[in-house]
């Protein structure tokens, strides 16, 4: 995937002083097993994921969402753009995260938590077609929204990170998965998904919650 060196963006000032440095929400990012496992668990209820399948976190960061995976028994890789995030990744799983696409090993499921709102608006559509000629089985993915295009984030604290590019509003994002997908998927999508991302729940429509599932 040609990131055209973007990944520069997502340095230690992005994740350990977001706020400080004016680059992100983050403030000191790290491991919250209390926080990253029950989300997971959510994830693997909502889209039927079985024990046997193989997840890929695409945007995986430090690992995390792929070492919760791992706590629960799956096989599970990380796709990331970040040096930084790479080279500081929790040492459970620096074996399993790495930059490299299109991924060696064959994948069930994506997951792209937070993720696809980074893409230049100029990429994203050949992204989501990527991740429809990956993923087997299934992908889920989470995005914060927008009031309508044009206009800005519902939940106004995602326009501290200036890495967002794209600020759609759910029906949009539903549309480009619709084009990317053949016959063969069921695309779905909602506003709310108890578990994931509560601490927004207060915005109706702050975040849209994306699932593809094979069905052919």
């Amino acid at each position: 995937m040609d990131t055209n060196g973007l990944g520069a963006r997502y340095d230690e000032d992005y994740f350990l002083r977001g706020k400080a440095s004016g680059k992100s929400l983050y403030e000191n990012y790290r491991w919250l097993e209390s926080l990253t496992v029950p989300m997971v668990d959510k994830m693997i209820e909502h889209c039927g994921i079985e024990l046997d399948d193989s997840i890929l976190d695409f945007g995986c960061s430090r690992g995390y969402v792929v070492k919760a995976f791992k706590r629960r028994g799956f096989e599970a890789r990380g796709y990331d753009i970040s040096e930084w995030a790479l080279a500081n990744c929790d040492p459970e799983v620096s074996d399993a995260v790495s930059a490299v696409w299109p991924p060696a090993h064959d994948v069930d499921w994506i997951i792209a938590k937070d993720t696809l709102e980074h893409v230049p608006l100029h990429s994203i559509t050949h992204t989501i077609r990527q991740i429809a000629e990956v993923a087997k089985k299934g992908v889920f993915v989470v995005v914060p929204l927008a009031n309508g295009l044009g206009q800005g984030y519902v939940v106004p604290e995602y326009e501290a990170d200036v890495t967002h590019a794209i600020r759609w509003p759910l029906d949009q994002w539903v549309d480009e998965f619709i084009d990317a997908f053949d016959h063969n998927w069921e695309i779905s999508a909602r506003y709310r998904i108890e578990g994931i991302k509560d601490n927004y729940a207060q915005f109706e429509k702050g975040n849209g919650f994306i699932t593809c599932r094979r069905i052919g």
